[in-house]
């Protein structure tokens, strides 16, 4: 396999775990993969073990990229926006053929979304459109891209341990959790009433949200607001909950999720999910079978999910029990395997 180098904008970044998956993934299968940022991230781990360590970034700053850029066969990128206005110019510039997957804020986000003029006109060097379900693809096709451009892949998760050492599914609703960003298109605020009022009928229902710190000034007793933290602290939070909640809306600037990867964590640890229908999430989420899909923003409505999930607990833990089964798509080996053969090698 040719040679691969990933630019980025920032490596590594906390939030997104699902990049840092997919370049051990493809070093795994033997690929010669690589790391070109314009900022050095912090330090953080994606996890305990060696896989955990983020890869060196080999060169930081993209004006003087281009020479380094030429060391390797392919470029592949994150975000429709980066990828066009700077990984385009950059792949010209190098002479390589070059790639980007395309998630969220990128395609939705008012300030930040690609123009029609620009998905009209593609730059040649680029090989393939990455998009991460079929919602996605869609969007895109509506806007001008060429359907034989775009290839339907899954965002990257590190699942391999999940399967592995998932705990039973849940026999009861007890504990409730939400994981993400402080940022509006997460929702937050409105699964917040949505407890409130489940927790008038089933009282012994606790809300755990990690990155909702200061979300409300004096939080209720059962409702805990965590900070953001390391890939391996939210994965031993969920592993403890009874239900992971993704209650996310469309945000006043257009933004909102792509999929989720803690949907996928979820899965993986047979974790029943609630989610709204929105964007790609119905690619993972089959509601009845591995969750409950609710309308976004309806606080009732994901109010009145909790409520059928602590009163049926047949139904919870069948529905955990599904859990892997959906997010299999999402395991970072599977997700590499294809884009080694449907992308980097097209």
């Amino acid at each position: 396999m040719a040679s691969v180098v990933y630019v980025l904008q920032r490596y590594p970044v906390l939030s997104q775990t699902f990049v840092h998956a997919e370049l051990v993934a493809l070093r795994r299968r033997g690929i010669d993969v690589h790391v070109v940022a314009h900022e050095q991230g912090p330090a953080v781990r994606f996890g305990d073990g060696p896989d955990g360590e983020p890869f060196s970034v080999q060169h930081v700053g993209l004006a003087d990229a281009a020479p380094v850029l030429r060391r390797y066969d392919h470029l592949h990128g994150h975000f429709a926006e980066f990828g066009l206005r700077v990984l385009g110019p950059l792949a010209e510039r190098a002479g390589r053929p070059f790639s980007f997957t395309a998630h969220a804020y990128d395609l939705f986000r008012r300030d930040a979304a690609v123009t029609a003029n620009e998905w009209r006109r593609l730059p040649r060097k680029l090989r393939r459109i990455v998009a991460i379900s079929r919602f996605h693809r869609e969007f895109l096709v509506q806007r001008g891209v060429p359907g034989a451009r775009i290839k339907v892949i899954p965002n990257a998760a590190a699942l391999t341990e999940l399967f592995t050492a998932a705990p039973a599914a849940p026999t009861q609703l007890r504990r409730v959790i939400a994981v993400g960003r402080p940022v509006p298109k997460k929702g937050f605020g409105v699964l917040v009433q949505a407890w409130a009022v489940a927790r008038a009928l089933v009282p012994e229902l606790e809300l755990d949200i990690v990155g909702g710190e200061g979300l409300v000034k004096d939080p209720p007793a059962g409702l805990r607001l965590w900070p953001m933290c390391e890939w391996s602290l939210a994965i031993a939070a969920i592993r403890k909950a009874d239900v992971v909640v993704a209650p996310c809306v469309v945000a006043p600037d257009g933004d909102m999720d792509g999929i989720p990867t803690v949907l996928a964590e979820a899965g993986a640890l047979r974790r029943p999910v609630i989610a709204s229908e929105l964007s790609g999430i119905g690619d993972l989420v089959a509601h009845g079978v591995n969750g409950l899909l609710v309308p976004p923003g309806d606080a009732q409505a994901l109010a009145m999910a909790l409520v059928r999930l602590a009163q049926r607990p047949a139904e919870l833990t069948r529905m955990g029990n599904a859990g892997p089964v959906l997010a299999a798509a999402h395991d970072a080996d599977l997700v590499a395997e294809r884009l080694e053969n449907h992308v980097f090698a097209a």
